[in-house]
């Protein structure tokens, strides 16, 4: 596993690019999981003149209730799709957002991809 500062910097932006998988990479969030990644992808074009949802990119993100649960008391998950451009962008967002549980979502991402941040 390599390891990392969990400070952004563009090194870290390009190991995330090239660990992430090249068809994208797939999650489904519930809960304030789900409002992190929606609030930071909704940020649009950021002050680093960068996006996280380019559709030409194959970037996908979907609100649904998952098959078998229709009709239950659910809350709908956010499907994403990304490509790993965009999932730097999305990391670092939710890394420089100032809030503790999207901090831990970009680590947990980054560990699935074999990527430590360390304090």
């Amino acid at each position: 596993m390599k390891t990392s500062s969990s400070i952004w910097t563009d090194r870290l932006g390009v190991a995330i690019a090239k660990a992430a998988p090249k068809a994208g990479y797939s999650m489904s969030l519930v809960g304030e999981d789900r409002q992190n990644v929606v609030a930071a992808v909704n940020q649009g074009i950021d002050s680093h003149l960068e996006a996280c949802f380019v559709p030409a990119r194959g970037d996908c993100f979907k609100f649904r209730t998952p098959e078998g649960i229709r009709g239950k008391i659910s809350a709908a998950r956010l499907e994403c799709k990304v490509s790993p451009r965009s999932l730097a962008v999305l990391i670092r967002r939710l890394m420089e957002s100032g809030d503790e549980a999207a901090a831990v979502l970009a680590s947990d991402i980054c560990q699935i991809l074999e990527i430590e941040l360390i304090q």
